[in-house]
């Protein structure tokens, strides 16, 4: 009896593990070329939802990105530069927001759009060891931040990482990790 329960458990197994699909590669060059440009201009190179970030949160939500070479993006130059990374839904469609000064530079379509791990910002942004002055200062200033983000109702900003590599040779990857989502930016790194 009890090697008929053990037989049919392993063919329970492996007929669940069997029938798994495989994680299957990402086709970046693909992505790329299903990825259609934004079809918007905004008034003015103004973001419409600016002014809500800033009244919402403690201090600017969104990460600072240094680009050290030019990448392309269909017909786009994306001159090398220091860039405000900002995630936006607009037409029903997902863009990251390219920003210099207050204002959108370039509009940027998200080729994937994917959930963050869970406990992803822990394993990656790691705590610095403070001294003991340093940590009475950090705990100094997180109460005085307490008890003026309580009076105005200002929240801390998400959780924000970027990371870059190379793709098959001649493209770039930008992964936007912002909050519970994680935008993917494929570029060529020559014109088209």
């Amino acid at each position: 009896m009890k090697k008929l329960l053990f037989k049919s458990l392993i063919i329970l197994f492996a007929a669940v593990f069997i029938n798994l699909p495989a994680a299957a590669k990402t086709d970046y060059a693909e992505l790329y070329k299903k990825t259609n440009p934004a079809d918007f201009e905004l008034v003015h190179n103004i973001d419409p939802y600016q002014n809500e970030d800033y009244q919402n949160y403690a201090w600017s939500p969104f990460p600072l990105f240094r680009l050290s070479s030019d990448v392309y993006f269909k017909g786009q130059t994306i001159p090398a530069g220091y860039y405000i990374l900002t995630p936006r839904t607009m037409h029903g469609r997902d863009y990251v927001f390219f920003k210099e000064a207050g204002k959108v530079k370039y509009i940027i379509p998200v080729a994937k759009k994917e959930l963050v791990p869970v406990d992803f910002y822990h394993s990656k942004i790691p705590e610095p060891k403070l001294t003991k002055w340093q940590s009475f200062c950090k705990k100094t200033r997180e109460g005085f931040y307490t008890i003026f983000r309580n009076s105005s109702k200002k929240s801390p900003p998400p959780s924000s990482y970027i990371t870059t590599e190379i793709i098959e040779g001649d493209m770039y990857l930008i992964v936007v990790y912002y909050g519970e989502s994680k935008y993917y930016l494929v570029f060529k790194s020559a014109k088209d």
